[in-house]
């Protein structure tokens, strides 16, 4: 709770152990799993993501960050690395939530969006599943406080739309985790439909999260010479500058108009600049976005569309005010090195421009506006 306001974490992570495999995994694939370590076992990282490049893109990697830690110099000026654990053990989260002050924790996978590149689909959705399975274990220690986003094959869509018909059917289940793009496909594209269908019939939002130099590689990965600096600050949110632009202006709020979509954990100071680049844009040459009826910042302000804030970001009451409180979404990240625990919560809502009201649709009611099953 902040100052008697329930708090909804939108976008939190779990750490999901490569070891969860060999307990979850279908039979079936255990060929494959292990050849798997075997490739694991020839790349410094002990992440899945380190090398599933050399699987199917053929592309180098040659990421610094891939062989060398994330952190070398000092601790952050504010806030403390959280417990690595409460990444994969669910009791050690909870009293991390409770120091926060956060009530309800929405988790996403923080290496399966990156099965897109193992050798096979049939392979990435046996991978996904098992993911699935211990996400369940995971979150059913606590059911009313952790709830997990479902993972898909975007690169098979009707095998990722059966996916969301199944998962639905799961206790756990609040969301699907979608990247901006797969392969050579923006979000726009015809193959994805049977994948908005399928969350529009269920009732789960399309929530979409880049990640930093690993597969689906974000815009921009290949032109930042290798540097973590460049790569990290900037390929989110040029990911997901690209993904509302494809979303929207392929007209796909407009086709499925009871889907929500969430767009993750590249902050959002850059919005309003960026609705009204669109804007100008469409005026301009419309006949480009055929499909689109009304101004992309019309379609950002409806009920359908939200996005995470990054919590000590000093432009988000102006944010706020031009865009509209009713989309921004609190979101801790933990427990990636790079938030702010165990200040998030504080660090989002406790500013002065900000009214009562807008704490309430930041930190519990546009989550559970996104996130319907946690009503």
């Amino acid at each position: 709770m902040f100052n008697g306001i329930k708090v909804v974490d939108a976008d939190g992570h779990v750490m999901e152990p490569n070891e969860l495999y060999d307990q979850y995994l279908d039979r079936k694939f255990k060929p494959d799993l292990e050849e798997l370590k075997k490739l694991a076992a020839t790349r410094p990282s002990k992440w899945f993501f380190g090398y599933f490049h050399q699987l199917n893109t053929g592309r180098p990697l040659g990421f610094a960050q891939i062989d060398k830690p994330l952190v070398r110099g000092g601790r952050r000026p504010e806030g403390e690395q959280p417990n690595p654990r409460g990444g994969f053990d669910p009791h050690v989260r909870i009293k991390d939530m409770d120091r926060e002050g956060i009530d309800v924790a929405v988790v996403f996978a923080t290496v399966v969006s990156s099965f897109c590149a193992l050798k096979t689909v049939d392979f990435e959705l046996a991978m996904i599943r098992a993911y699935h399975r211990w996400l369940g274990d995971y979150c059913s220690a606590y059911p009313d406080r952790l709830s997990g986003v479902a993972v898909v094959p975007m690169r098979a869509p009707d095998l990722a739309a059966s996916e969301i018909h199944r998962v639905a059917k799961e206790p756990w289940c609040v969301g699907i985790y979608l990247s901006g793009h797969m392969e050579d496909k923006l979000l726009d594209h015809p193959d994805f439909r049977p994948i908005w269908e399928a969350c529009q019939d269920e009732d789960l939002p399309a929530c979409f999260h880049g990640g930093t130099a690993r597969p689906p590689y974000g815009c921009g990965t290949f032109e930042f010479g290798n540097n973590l600096f460049l790569q990290h600050s900037a390929t989110n949110p040029f990911e997901v500058m690209r993904a509302i632009a494809s979303i929207v202006g392929g007209g796909v709020l407009d086709m499925y108009p009871r889907l929500r979509v969430a767009m993750l954990e590249a902050g959002v100071g850059w919005l309003p600049f960026w609705m009204e680049r669109l804007d100008e844009h469409y005026q301009l040459m419309p006949e480009y976005v055929p499909f689109l009826h009304r101004k992309p910042s019309e379609v950002i302000r409806s009920e359908s569309f939200f996005i995470s804030c990054d919590p000590d970001e000093a432009t988000l009451p102006y944010v706020a005010k031009v865009v509209g409180s009713d989309h921004i979404l609190y979101a801790s990240d933990y427990p990636h090195f790079d938030g702010r625990f165990p200040n998030t919560v504080k660090f989002t809502a406790d500013r002065a421009e900000f009214s009562a009201a807008d704490r309430r649709r930041i930190l519990y009611e546009n989550p559970t506006r996104l996130y319907t099953r946690l009503q």
